[in-house]
C-alpha cells in the first residue's frame, strides 16, 4: 500500500474515534438545548476537535522542535456572570486531589486577620431541616441543607445559576470579618460548580440584578483541572486579577476556609490562612449592603452544586482594642494603660478583661504568634518594689491567657521594668497614669 494511503487511513481511524466521542456530546447538547448559539459553539469545538487530530498526525512525521514550549494561561477565566463560553467549565478531571489541602499556606499572612468580636450573623445549619432551604437565608434560585459523608455538620448545597444571601436587617458596618467554608466537590464525571462570592449594594437579590450593579467578587472555577483552574477577583462584570498560583486544584473534595476582612474601602481575602488580595480602594460604602454567594451561570451548567458551611459575619468596628490588635500584628508591639489593677496588687480589674480577651482571640486564632508582655509602673514607692510589682503583673496577664484561652506557657514571655522606663513626667497625675502601662511585643 502507498505510504499516502497509509497516511490517509491513520487520520481517518483517529477522526472516526474523536467523532464518535464529540457526537456523543453533540447529541446530548442537542437533546437539551435547541439554541442556535450553543449549536453553533458545539460545532465549531468539533471542528476544532477534527483540526487537532490532523495536526496531531501530521506531527508524528515532523521533527519537533524543542526549544519551543507549550504555555497555557491560568486564573483568567472571562467566564463570569452570564456571558461564560461553554468551554469555561468542563471538567476533566486532569488532575487529583493533592495531599495537601490542609495545610496552612504562608501562616504568617494571616496574622494581620482577626476575627470581629460582635457576632451580627452566624449560621451552621444545625436549625434547619435536611432537604429545606435555611431559614435565614435569601436566594434568587435553590438550594437545601445536605450532609457530606465524612464531613461533620450541615452544609448549604446551592444549584446551578442560584445566588444566595443572609438576611440581616442592616448592611454590613464599615469594619467587619465574614468567614465561611467551602467544600470543592468532584467526582471526576459531572461539572463542578462556578463559585463567586463578595460584597454587593443589592439589598434583595430576589428583586433585583445584581449583575448590572456595583459590587467585588472573587471567582473560583475549575478546581479540578490543573490547566484550567481560576481564582480571580473584579469589579461588577469584570475581572481585574487573578492568583494563578494558588493550590486550589489540592483542594478538590476537601474543605477551603474562606476569610473576608473588610475596613472601610479596603479588602483583604485569605485562602486557608494564605492572604490573597488586600486591595485598599477597592469597595465603595454601597457595596457593603450585602454579602453574597454564587453558583454562577456557565455554559455547560454546573452538575455539582456549591457547598457552604459554617458562616460567621462579625462586626470589627475600630476601638481601642482591635486598634491594639492591629497595631500589635503590623508594628509588631502595642501599648495600653487600659488593663487595670488594684492599688499595690497584681489583681486585675474585671473592666480589664475584655481588652485582654482581644489579645486571648488572636492567639487563638493563630496558633504561631507569641508574645512578651511587659509591665511598667509610675515612680510613688519604692523602686525595688515597683519593679517586682510590674513583673508579677504581666505575669497576671500571661495566667489570664492561659486559664482562659489555653495558650501554652512557651507562647508567652513575661518581664517588668516597674518605673525605670518613663514615657511620661511622673510628677503629674495624668503622667503618673501614662506610665502605668501594660505592653505587648510580638517575637
Amino acid at each position: 500500500m502507498k505510504p499516502q494511503f497509509i497516511l490517509l487511513a491513520a487520520v481517518l481511524i483517529c477522526a472516526e474515534a474523536n467523532a464518535q466521542t464529540i457526537g456523543k456530546r453533540v447529541k446530548d447538547r442537542a437533546a437539551t438545548n435547541a439554541n442556535n448559539k450553543v449549536d453553533q459553539k458545539v460545532d465549531n469545538a468539533v471542528d476544532s476537535a477534527f483540526n487537532k487530530t490532523g495536526n496531531a498526525i501530521n506531527n508524528i512525521f515532523k521533527k519537533k522542535d524543542k526549544s519551543k514550549t507549550d504555555k497555557t494561561t491560568e486564573g483568567n477565566s472571562t467566564a463570569t456572570d452570564k456571558s461564560a463560553t461553554s468551554s469555561g467549565n468542563s471538567n476533566t478531571n486532569s488532575s487529583t486531589s493533592g495531599t495537601n489541602g490542609g495545610t496552612k499556606n504562608s501562616l504568617n499572612s494571616f496574622l494581620d486577620f482577626v476575627p470581629g468580636n460582635n457576632v451580627i450573623f452566624e449560621d451552621d445549619f444545625s436549625k434547619d431541616a435536611l432537604g429545606d432551604f435555611p431559614a435565614k437565608w435569601n436566594t434568587n434560585g435553590s438550594g437545601k441543607i445536605v450532609t457530606i459523608d465524612g464531613q461533620q455538620g450541615r452544609w448549604l448545597e446551592v444549584v446551578h445559576n442560584s445566588i444566595i444571601n443572609p438576611v440581616m436587617d442592616k448592611a454590613l458596618p464599615e469594619n467587619c470579618t465574614i468567614q465561611f467554608d467551602l467544600f470543592l466537590q468532584s467526582d471526576g464525571q459531572h461539572t463542578t460548580p462556578f463559585i463567586q462570592f463578595g460584597l454587593t449594594n443589592v439589598r434583595d437579590i430576589l428583586k433585583e440584578d445584581m449583575f448590572y450593579k456595583d459590587r467585588f467578587f472573587m471567582n473560583i472555577n475549575r478546581y479540578t483541572e490543573v490547566d484550567g483552574k481560576t481564582v480571580e477577583y473584579g469589579l461588577k462584570n469584570d475581572v481585574v486579577g487573578n492568583k494563578s498560583d494558588f493550590p486550589i486544584t489540592s483542594y478538590a473534595n476537601k474543605v477551603l476556609h474562606v476569610a473576608m476582612s473588610v475596613n472601610k474601602t479596603r479588602i483583604r481575602i485569605y485562602l486557608d490562612e494564605k492572604k490573597l488580595i488586600d486591595l485598599p480602594r477597592a469597595l465603595t460604602p454601597e457595596m457593603r449592603n450585602n454579602f453574597f454567594l454564587n453558583n454562577n451561570y456557565i455554559i455547560p451548567a454546573s452538575e455539582l452544586g456549591m457547598l457552604v458551611g459554617n458562616v460567621r459575619i462579625a462586626s470589627a468596628d475600630v476601638d481601642a482594642r482591635s486598634l491594639l490588635i492591629k497595631q500589635l500584628m503590623e508594628e509588631g508591639r502595642a501599648v495600653t494603660n487600659d488593663i487595670l489593677f488594684d492599688v499595690n496588687s497584681d489583681v486585675i480589674k474585671s473592666e480589664s478583661f475584655a481588652l485582654i480577651n482581644q489579645f486571648g482571640d488572636a492567639m487563638k486564632n493563630n496558633p504561631s504568634l507569641k508574645i512578651k508582655i511587659t509591665g511598667h509602673t509610675d515612680s510613688d514607692g519604692n523602686a525595688a518594689a515597683n519593679t517586682e510589682l510590674s513583673k508579677k503583673r504581666a505575669a497576671a496577664v500571661k495566667k489570664y491567657l492561659a486559664t482562659n484561652y489555653g495558650i501554652t506557657d512557651d507562647r508567652i514571655q513575661t518581664d517588668g521594668k516597674g518605673a525605670m522606663q518613663p514615657v511620661a513626667d511622673n510628677s503629674t497625675a495624668s503622667g503618673k497614669a501614662k506610665n502605668r502601662r501594660v505592653e505587648f511585643v510580638k517575637l
